[in-house]
């Protein structure tokens, strides 16, 4: 089976490891924003595993399966607004900001992404981790 969904399952953890700092030491530090430009930078690389191995693997083991292609059609899609959303988070306090700004800003975003990260493991990777299993049997 593929290697893929442990991946994108430890890319969450990271990212909830390194976003946990950024919330601790504020935007207003150095070591702030020096950990949320790596946030940055493992949430762009997550997302590019997912555009470029996962999707297309997901799409290829679903072709007869419409509603499990439909699936990933959808939460791609959703990931489109959502990703441009967070790296509008990011950049936004790429130089620094307003503390209680920043504060709810990052409450919001680790909303979403909290959200995001269950949905995507309860139920996308749990379909592919099935199309895969059907496939290797």
């Amino acid at each position: 089976m593929s290697r893929i969904v442990p991946q994108l399952k430890h890319d969450h953890a990271e990212l909830k490891a390194i976003l946990e700092p950024v919330r601790q030491h504020g935007i207003g530090t150095q070591e702030g924003r020096r950990t949320l430009l790596a946030a940055r930078t493992l949430f762009i690389d997550h997302i590019r595993r997912e555009d470029e191995e996962f999707y297309p693997d997901y799409r290829r083991l679903a072709r007869q399966d419409p509603l499990r292609a439909a699936t990933a059609d959808q939460f791609s899609h959703e990931m489109v607004a959502l990703g441009a959303q967070i790296l509008g988070f990011f950049d936004k306090y790429r130089e620094g900001g307003s503390g209680m700004e920043f504060a709810l800003d990052f409450g919001r975003m680790s909303a979403l992404l909290q959200s995001r990260w269950h949905k995507e493991e309860a139920i996308l990777y749990a379909r592919y981790e099935e199309l895969a299993a059907r496939k290797a049997a």
